[in-house]
């Protein structure tokens, strides 16, 4: 069975992705404002979200925003997650950071619309990954960076940010 569409997991999974000439021409017919090169659009990732001392800004690592459970709980709880729907990650691969979790939603779509006959445990799944990896942060990161007017990826977290929301909402 072939999707008739993209995951919007997937769409923001490279959306977050680090910068190529793909993000760097969808950005300009996408934005209003973006950096003006290639370079400047990967210096402004690493900026945000990759260097800085002591730490980046706005790290795509959800252990960096917990206030009231061990980092290590929440990296296995993510890991867990994963092999529970078959999936490992790679040595190198944070199971906490965004774009991991990111990529977990999509195999998750991919999972549903390819005819799994548990429907229902994925999608309870997908709320309970969301409500306990996603919502209590990637929401706090999109305010932020819009306050800041940072250019396409505050746009790029809003909508995320409202994805999140919408499965929050799906009862």
């Amino acid at each position: 069975m072939v999707q008739d569409a993209i995951s919007p997991w997937a769409t923001f999974r490279f959306a977050l992705g680090y910068p190529d000439e793909r993000h760097f021409e969808r950005f300009r017919e996408l934005f209003d404002e973006t950096p003006a090169t290639l370079e400047e659009l990967r210096s402004l990732y690493i900026e945000l979200f990759e260097a800085g001392l002591p730490q980046p800004r706005w790290p795509l690592l959800e252990g960096h925003y917990l206030l009231n459970r061990p980092v290590g709980e929440v990296v296995l709880e993510n890991k867990l997650f994963f092999q529970h729907f078959g999936l490992r990650t790679a040595s190198k691969a944070a199971p906490d950071h965004l774009l991991t979790q990111l990529e977990f939603l999509a195999w998750l779509d991919h999972c549903a619309d390819s005819g799994n006959a548990d429907l229902e445990s994925i999608e309870r799944a997908r709320r309970d990954f969301v409500q306990r990896h996603l919502a209590h942060w990637v929401p706090k990161v999109a305010r932020s960076l819009r306050q800041r007017q940072i250019p396409a990826y505050g746009e790029i977290f809003e909508s995320l940010a409202e994805q999140i929301a919408s499965i929050g909402s799906e009862v």
